[in-house]
């Protein structure tokens, strides 16, 4: 049976500017990272779930790395464990009654981190999804990295298929009487080529969030009016024109794809509307791996193909 492989981008948030400053931080960075990660490192979550009789509840889940693997040309092979209570029916034969009881369960997913390429692949399965791993693996990352005398923040995106900003506009019209539209934006991570380039040119977008230290803007417009918001006026444009301005080497679809600007919008009638609902990048293994150094090289092979069709 074939695999499905996804692929997340590994952001460094926090100390981005230090990066432009001088590119090789960047790989001081990723080798403070490399050697952070480590077994047994976990966090809980707290999830809202649904009963058959409509009520909900809270139920933790806890996420952990689990059999880390440190290889020898600076990647790392190994397994996120999640770990929750599902609720199954047990049927009294006699009677006929059915009652929820608590089983503990977990589930296994296996990764490889190619950290200099700053991309992580993995698989999924039916309880844990690539959006949770993807979540899962950047809170497991920065807290590896708390350990560090200074705070350490990573974001952690799924690779998608790249839209533009007028591809984006033109599905949001046809949502039509939006309520809310929300714009993120965080610095680029960007490949040799850019940083050079953000080195010698900052451009304005660039110089402005160097200056003022930001690592993450976000915009929120809301409209109570029943036409909902209007994006072609000014004030909504200026702010979508900031995706295009990152900078001149840096196109719309490369920033969506990256996991550097989402967005997000509701409609009056409730309808959601997200980048990060755009299709993943996949590719595929034809059948499951024998053991953990098969399926790295197998990966180091399928990211080294998705990063050259990137370029």
């Amino acid at each position: 049976m074939s695999i499905t492989l996804y692929f997340s981008k590994v952001n460094i948030n926090s100390h981005i500017f230090d990066v432009y400053e001088d590119k090789k931080k960047l790989k001081e960075i990723l080798k403070k990272l490399y050697l952070n990660i480590k077994e047994d490192v976990s966090y809980v979550k707290k999830n809202l779930n649904y009963a058959e009789n409509g009520e909900t509840y809270i139920y933790d889940a806890e996420f952990k790395f689990n059999l880390i693997n440190k290889l020898n040309d600076d990647t790392i092979v190994g397994t996120v464990i999640k770990t929750s209570t599902l609720f199954v029916n047990q049927v009294n034969q006699e009677t006929g009654d059915r009652k929820k009881i608590p089983v503990e369960n977990s589930e296994v997913i296996e990764f490889y981190f190619d950290v200099y390429k700053e991309i992580v692949t993995f698989h999924r399965t039916n309880r844990f999804g690539h959006a949770e791993f993807t979540e899962a693996f950047q809170e497991l990352v920065n807290k590896c990295m708390s350990e560090e005398s200074e705070q350490y923040h990573f974001e952690v995106a799924l690779l998608r298929e790249g839209l533009n900003v007028e591809d984006i506009q033109k599905q949001l019209k046809t949502i039509g009487n939006l309520e809310i539209v929300k714009i993120e934006i965080i610095p680029p991570n960007p490949d040799d080529d850019l940083l050079d380039e953000i080195q010698e040119n900052g451009e304005e977008y660039i110089t402005d969030i160097k200056e003022g230290n930001v690592t993450h803007t976000s915009t929120i417009f809301t409209s109570k009016e029943t036409r909902g918001l209007n994006i072609d006026a000014k004030i909504i444009q200026e702010e979508f024109k900031k995706i295009s301005k990152i900078h001149s080497k840096l196109t719309d679809e490369e920033a969506t794809r990256n996991g550097y600007v989402t967005v997000e919008a509701i409609n009056k009638s409730g309808r959601l509307y997200s980048t990060n609902k755009n299709k993943a990048i996949t590719d595929k293994i034809e059948e499951k791996p024998e053991n953990f150094m098969t399926f790295a090289t197998i990966c180091k092979k399928k990211i080294a193909s998705v990063v050259n069709s990137l370029k």
